[in-house]
């Protein structure tokens, strides 16, 4: 239950961590095409508007509403999606890691996939991002940004656990 529970709050961690590491892409220029996005996208679901034009949405600036939606949604979807890791372990028979960065690592690493299969498409952006905005970089940032949430997983995991 402890994996569990400390998977929850790496996941929470790991999400500030590609917060800042995305602001810092950001400053550098790198932009990862999603921009105000999530939160519009949320949004939407009341009205069962599952995909968005992300090309077009980007033309309207982001609202407070938009970006407080966006900003919870995906801090949820953080600690959630690192449930995954312990998932992982409990119904694969694997056995846990004694060690948890360099698995972190790599969980974090290939929940990129979130991003570039499932976000990116749903935004109108196609698979790896594709058909993003113009001057948008699809690949690194996200793999970059996953990569520092698995590894903070794995710190807090390897941390918490000894």
């Amino acid at each position: 239950m402890e994996l569990w529970y400390w998977s929850f709050i790496g996941g929470l961690a790991g999400t500030i961590a590609m917060d800042i590491g995305a602001r810092q892409l950001g400053k550098l220029g790198v932009n990862d095409a999603l921009g105000g996005l999530l939160g519009r996208w949320v949004l939407g679901f009341r009205q069962f508007r599952l995909v968005i034009d992300g090309n077009e949405e980007l033309k309207t600036a982001e609202t407070p509403k938009e970006a407080n939606i966006g900003m919870i949604f995906h801090y949820i979807a953080g600690g959630g999606i690192a449930l995954i890791y312990p998932a992982w372990f409990e119904f694969s028979g694997m056995a846990t890691p004694d060690k948890h960065i360099l698995a972190g690592l790599i969980f974090g690493f290939l929940s990129v996939g979130f991003t570039w299969f499932f976000q990116y498409p749903c935004f109108g952006f196609g698979i790896f991002g594709r058909k993003g905005p113009e001057g948008a970089s699809t690949l690194l940032p996200p793999a970059f940004s996953h990569s520092l949430y698995g590894l903070v997983i794995g710190v807090v995991l390897h941390t918490a656990l000894q």
